[in-house]
């Protein structure tokens, strides 16, 4: 199976819970690179491109993601639309962030109609939302909905912008490592991992935009560029 959709198209999040759920092997090739993946068994692969997947077209049990379809043979191909959250969905993620269902129940519709439903916007808008006091939220929306860039590329700062320092730092630490321990969740850009109770990880389709607003000091970097 290829799970094909763009940046926060809720590839990750899906190989994630489907890997805790049934005991797979999840390898991330930007990071592990394709030694790490097994000869055999369920496994899981994000970040794949049609050259990196071309000799598991006759592999059984395994999943991939990857942004535009590798053309594996006989791969049940799954894509953004069916990825994308239904309305129900929406409200529910809006009430997590919210902790008020009755506020998300009036908000999640137009909400799912500006991001159609694409996970990735709907964690940002809904974040970004929960900033703000109840009373604006919907003049937040409208705005929102007038936004002259696009949604992401206005939301990725806005909510990091308005964390707290110490999230901040979660988020800036959590974005340079696979994945990093004795955390918390910052939603949405740390999450849990299902597979590694108390490991914290940031999903892959945002740490581009998060790396080039939170860089690393330079001590950092000389540090990183001698391992």
């Amino acid at each position: 199976m290829v799970l094909v959709a763009g940046v926060g198209g809720g590839k990750s999040t899906l190989l994630d819970a489907w890997v805790a759920a049934r005991g797979a092997v999840l390898v991330d090739l930007a990071v592990q690179g394709l030694d790490a993946v097994p000869a055999e068994g369920l496994t899981a692969i994000d970040g794949a491109t049609a050259r990196d997947v071309s000799a598991l077209a006759n592999r059984r049990g395994v999943v991939i993601a990857a942004e535009q379809d590798p053309g594996v043979a006989g791969a049940v191909v799954v894509t953004a639309a069916e990825l994308a959250f239904a309305e129900d969905e929406t409200y529910q993620v809006l009430a997590a962030a919210f902790g008020d269902a009755e506020a998300a129940d009036v908000l999640a519709p137009d909400l799912h109609l500006l991001t159609n439903g694409w996970p990735g916007l709907v964690a940002l808008a809904a974040a970004w939302l929960a900033q703000h006091p109840a009373g604006e939220r919907r003049e937040r929306l409208t705005a929102l909905a007038r936004a002259e860039e696009g949604l992401a590329e206005f939301l990725v700062p806005a909510v990091l912008g308005g964390l707290s320092a110490d999230e901040r730092e979660v988020v800036r630490r959590a974005v340079y490592a696979p994945a990093i321990e004795d955390s918390r969740a910052v939603p949405p850009f740390v999450q849990g991992l299902l597979r590694r109770p108390g490991w914290f990880v940031v999903p892959a389709g945002w740490k581009a935009a998060l790396r080039s607003l939170l860089p690393r000091g330079a001590a950092e970097t000389r540090y990183f560029a001698g391992m």
